[in-house]
């Protein structure tokens, strides 16, 4: 019965063929619903994770800034610190300082600056980075003069080119315009970047820079600078990946070259920023050319004419102020004791009084007591920040100048301008920039030109006396006066450096027999110093070749150019002995009761070690004609004192 009925049914269904096809496309479209449902849900899950990776990278690239702005101000501030204190070191007056000591100093400075630019320069490279790829590096564009801009590039590259031995070649075409309207900041980034990469990455040659007009049309001319060396060069393969950030090449080859492996890549996003390019040609082994173009306004369409590298009508010499002010009153906020000294330093020559506050509290309270002309506010400080404090100032006073000082570089001036700042300065603190921010919010009443006793402290070239110095065989006078910081600390570093060849020498001599390398490559690294300051560049390159033999422990270089070393330095008593003219025949005989009398007066002051007062003895002993006993004893105590031998200086006096 139940058989038939299917019998049945089967039989009525194949007599209406319609229903053969509907059935399967009901079976079809079930299925391809189900299909779509798991589809969907699948779809709909990679959205959600895609969005939820969206949101983390957005958290995490958020985290990542607030952490690079962090940091930047953590470390930026101790740099402040250090490259503030030690360019007051540099500034330091030498007058009655002992000579040793002050060469000593002055070595030690150096180093600190080209240490400390180093690493700024490497956190520097970080935060841009940073800002191009979050969008908020922007163009700073305003007047600016071509040449003056080409000369701070050239002057920063030329002395090193000179320690390395390279040719530095400087073609600038007289056609540029005089002035010119664009971002000078990045351009001058751009080209000091190219220029460093050929200075560290070629060994022998040289490099070149080349600027020319390559079009002009109405007020807008094609600038192109291009940097060509004859370094190590890049292999083709590699050529795509050479502005990539953080990639680096040949790391073995170039295992001593420091840096991040930003610079190419934000360099050609500073070039795109500006509507350029930057494109590179190289020939691996030969070298590489790197070319740079932007478009700038035309201000001034005068042409620069025939390139200066130094400015003729500048002075060089000891710090100069911008202005002095002794009526004017700066208040300087900052919850950290060192940077208030630094600005305080850094401010001395301008004779403003500086009033220091280390908390926005505090600045509160000082700015009811007292009308300042200016205000510099620390933007991060514990409790009260920069942000709120100068947002309590303009409720009572919205006139005062307040300028943020802010080691956070991820930040533009604009910010500070919506939070009530008049402006910023970072950190480390620029003392032109410093003194150019105060002396524009001053009253004209009271800013004083610096008086004669600062601008005369420098002459502007050798005395005639001494031209000689010019003919000295491997001394280039006119690097050793840019190394010096003028014609009078070049002088002072001349004799300084004739009268401590003895001393240094020995003790170069003695710490060599000794096997004493430590101390050996020590004593190199001075001489590789100060040989560089008076223009001894050959001695100084020998030296430094020597000192990293020392730092590699490499005894056998050592005992090769031992000699060599120790000859060309004292080569230097001769070639400079014209700094000290032989003692005049017509000296008066000294009595001996002065003779007494001085001898006295050293058995006082040697116990003290008085330097001053020993040197001041000594001298006044040097302007007579003395026995040839004493004479002996008086050059022997000079040199004692040199050395701050107080107790042979005492020894030999009690004889």
């Amino acid at each position: 019965m139940g058989g038939n009925t299917i019998t049945h049914a089967l039989g009525a269904i194949s007599e209406h063929p319609l229903i053969l096809v509907i059935i399967p496309l009901l079976l079809m479209l079930a299925t391809g619903i189900v299909v779509w449902r798991i589809m969907r849900l699948a779809v709909k899950k990679q959205y959600e994770e895609i969005r939820q990776a969206k949101d983390e990278a957005e958290r995490a690239n958020t985290a990542k800034s607030r952490f690079l702005a962090n940091i930047s101000h953590e470390i930026r501030t101790p740099i402040n610190t250090i490259m503030g204190m030690n360019e007051m070191a540099l500034r330091e007056d030498a007058t009655g300082v002992p000579k040793g000591y002050f060469m000593s100093m002055m070595n030690y400075s150096l180093d600190i600056r080209n240490a400390s630019e180093s690493l700024l320069s490497i956190i520097n490279d970080i935060l841009d980075i940073s800002k191009v790829e979050s969008g908020k590096m922007h163009l700073v564009e305003q007047e600016y003069d071509t040449q003056d801009m080409l000369r701070s590039i050239v002057s920063m590259i030329r002395m090193r080119s000179t320690e390395k031995e390279l040719i530095f070649d400087v073609v600038i075409d007289e056609l540029l315009p005089k002035r010119l309207f664009g971002d000078a900041g990045k351009i001058k980034q751009i080209v000091l970047n190219l220029l460093t990469n050929a200075l560290k990455y070629t060994d022998k040659g040289g490099f070149a820079l080349h600027v020319s007009m390559d079009e002009r049309e109405d007020d807008m001319c094609k600038i192109r600078f291009s940097v060509k060396d004859t370094g190590i060069g890049v292999k083709k393969e590699n050529l795509d990946k050479l502005f990539t950030a953080y990639e680096r090449f040949d790391e073995v080859k170039n295992s001593g070259i420091q840096g991040t492996g930003l610079g190419l890549n934000i360099s050609r996003k500073f070039a795109q920023l500006m509507g350029g390019d930057l494109t590179c040609k190289s020939a691996y082994g030969r070298g590489s050319e790197f070319i740079f173009i932007v478009n700038q306004k035309i201000m001034d369409k005068s042409p620069v004419g025939v390139f200066r590298e130094h400015d003729e009508g500048t002075a060089s010499g000891p710090y100069v102020p911008l202005f002095v002010a002794p009526d004017a009153d700066v208040l300087v906020v900052d919850d950290t004791p060192m940077n208030l000294n630094v600005i305080k330093g850094l401010l001395k020559p301008t004779r403003v009084y500086v009033t220091t506050a280390k908390s926005g509290e505090e600045c509160l309270e000082k700015i009811k007591e007292t009308r300042f002309n200016v205000v510099l506010l620390d933007h991060f400080m514990p409790g009260m920040d920069g942000v709120e404090t100068v947002a309590r100032i303009r409720e009572s006073y919205p006139d005062l100048p307040v300028y943020a000082l802010t080691a956070n570089t991820t930040v533009d001036n604009d910010f500070y301008v919506s939070k009530g700042f008049d402006g910023y300065l970072t950190k480390p603190i620029d003392s032109r920039a410093l003194e150019r921010t105060i002396m524009e919010n001053l009253p004209p009443e009271i800013i004083k030109k610096p008086s004669k006793e600062y601008a005369v402290e420098d002459m502007k070239e050798i005395p005639p006396d001494m031209r000689w110095i010019y003919d000295t065989e491997d001394l280039v006078v006119e690097q050793g006066i840019k190394n010096a910081g003028g014609v009078s600390n070049y002088i002072f570093a001349l004799n300084l450096f004739l009268d401590t060849i003895d001393e240094n020498a020995k003790i170069i001599r003695d710490s060599y027999g000794h096997g004493d390398i430590r101390l050996y490559t020590i004593k190199v690294h001075a001489l590789k110093s100060s040989a560089r300051i008076i223009g001894a560049l050959g001695l100084s390159e020998l030296a430094a070749a020597v000192e990293n033999a020392g730092n590699k422990e490499d005894s056998g270089f050592i005992d090769e150019h031992h000699e060599k070393l120790l000859s060309d330095y004292e080569a230097y008593k001769d070639k400079l002995s014209r700094l000290h003219p032989a003692p005049a025949k017509d000296k008066e005989l000294i009595s001996g009761k002065k003779l007494q009398d001085a001898y006295e007066a050293l058995s006082m002051v040697v116990p003290q070690m008085d330097y001053n007062s020993v040197e001041m003895i000594l001298n006044g002993l040097n302007e007579y004609e003395l026995p040839p006993q004493d004479d002996e004893k008086v050059r022997a105590l000079s040199k004692m004192l040199k050395s701050f031998d107080w107790d042979g200086m005492e020894a030999l006096i009690r004889q």
